[in-house]
């Protein structure tokens, strides 16, 4: 049994918001709305504006470094012709398969 001090409420008790006169428009709240809205699609646009124009300097940049990379080939193709072409140089390190000294099959090993 409750004590007598306390209060039993129901579902009928909760209080809520509908009704009041903030659910009703008012015409000053309105106007703030449309005027944050307003203020976000400007921010975005400009946000947009911006991502284009670091875009189209990224898409410039690309075709730049395509047309030294073409030039740089041109180059070492017409050089190609007059040197003769080198002996790869071997690697000291090992490969996957393994230690070419010891035949080890590759990992790691650990001593203690």
């Amino acid at each position: 049994m409750p004590p007598p001090q306390r209060i039993i409420r129901g579902v009928k008790d909760i209080r809520t918001r509908s009704g009041t006169p903030d659910q009703v428009i008012v015409p000053y709240k309105a106007y703030m709305a449309i005027t944050a809205l307003e203020m976000e699609k400007f921010r975005r646009e400009t946000e947009r504006d911006n991502l284009m124009l670091r875009l189209n300097n990224v898409n410039a940049r690309l075709r730049t470094v395509d047309l030294e990379k073409a030039a740089l080939l041109q180059r070492l193709g017409k050089e190609a012709t007059r040197r003769p072409r080198r002996r790869p140089i071997k690697s000291s390190r090992p490969t996957i398969r393994g230690c070419p000294e010891t035949g080890d099959a590759g990992g790691f090993k650990y001593q203690y």
